[in-house]
């Protein structure tokens, strides 16, 4: 019989319009979900604004999802209706099939066989990110599913996306106990980037952003220091920060041109042991101009990550023991949640960085 419920869409930039939208009882491998809380992600932000490269509009927002599993298919064997999930990219992008190699090693997200249980159209236009977590209920492959331990909320869970992101990128970023590394932005990414990075035993965490409370927050993640790029040349501070020698790596989660150069100004260089640079940020204007000198002779290593793309079940996996552990603070930065109803109004809040937003959700 499938669901019927009201989902918002962006169709236009700046707003969302609410549609009456129904899903199709789930396929063999696929399970219905309801959704509890839905963490609103920095490229929510870019789809909002009609400046998503991956999602043309009209497009849904929310792929960070906790929600109550409330039917299955036929031969979905790892879930039961009733579990509580948090469920992984649902509304960004096909449904991963489950059985192809990729599937098997844990990188669904590399699906050789993927497909969409489900479209809807505006317009003639086919919706992207569609079924999605700023409606009540979305579909999706059981593989996509983790159960989530006991003591952890659904507000928590909802954070898995990124942490699992972030704890992959420092990961690959090969940083070490003693390293020094600088974060560029204190948004969501880049304090879920901040308590990863803790935990990898980083020495020393110099967080580099403009706005105060974000800085504050940082500080009271764990930072070493903050600087305010507004206030102080960021590029000289570091250098002073780390006796002139710079850092071993930048996390580049601003997704602005000009703090991109100013990261690889801060890296070591080679000589002194080279650096690595990671992009993180989702670049609203992607084309970005280095000195390919500066670039050869401070980045040993670049490692450019694009979202749950990269995410491998293992650093799904780590993120929820971690939480479950009591060990990352996700409450800290979880500083709103507001009904879907008031979807337009989250999405304000954090473009216009305005009541100490930081990390808001959507709950149902």
């Amino acid at each position: 019989m499938g669901v019927k419920f009201k989902s918002p869409i962006v169709v236009e930039p700046d707003a969302f319009t609410w549609f009456d939208v129904e899903l199709p009882d789930p396929g063999p491998y696929e399970v219905l979900f309801r959704n509890r809380a839905c963490l609103i992600c920095g490229s929510d932000l870019h789809v909002y604004k009609g400046l998503h490269p991956f999602a043309p509009l009209p497009a849904c927002c929310g792929h960070e999802v906790a929600a109550d599993v409330v039917a299955v298919g036929s031969k979905v064997a790892s879930l039961q209706i009733g579990d509580r999930v948090y469920v992984a990219g649902t509304g960004a992008g096909p449904i991963p099939c489950g059985h192809c190699r990729n599937c098997v090693r844990g990188n669904p997200r590399q699906c050789l066989n993927p497909h969409v249980p489900t479209s809807f159209e505006v317009g003639g236009r086919r919706v992207a990110r569609f079924p999605s977590g700023y409606g009540e209920y979305t579909i999706g492959h059981e593989g996509y599913a983790y159960k989530i331990p006991d003591n952890v909320s659904y507000f928590e869970a909802a954070v898995t996306t990124d942490m699992a992101y972030v704890i992959g990128v420092v990961q690959r970023s090969g940083a070490t106990i003693g390293d020094t590394a600088v974060i560029l932005g204190a948004g969501p990414i880049g304090l879920r980037t901040l308590e990863a990075a803790r935990l990898a035993g980083i020495s020393q965490l110099i967080v580099s952003e403009p706005v105060d409370y974000r800085r504050a927050m940082a500080k009271e993640l764990g930072a070493d220091a903050v600087v305010n790029p507004r206030e102080e040349d960021a590029v000289d501070r570091v250098m002073k920060l780390t006796d002139g020698a710079g850092v071993d790596v930048v996390y580049d989660t601003a997704g602005a041109g000009q703090a991109t150069k100013q990261g690889l100004a801060m890296l070591k260089t080679k000589i002194g042991g080279a650096g690595t640079l990671c992009l993180m940020g989702l670049y609203e204007r992607p084309d970005l101009t280095f000195n390919a000198s500066d670039l050869m002779r401070k980045a040993g290593k670049i490692v450019a990550e694009w979202g749950i793309a990269t995410n491998r079940r293992k650093n799904v996996e780590d993120a929820l023991m971690l939480m479950g552990q009591g060990r990352l603070h996700v409450l800290k930065w979880i500083t709103h949640k507001l009904p879907e109803r008031r979807a337009d109004e989250a999405m304000r809040m954090l473009i216009e960085k305005k009541d100490g937003a930081i990390g808001v959700e959507i709950i149902h």
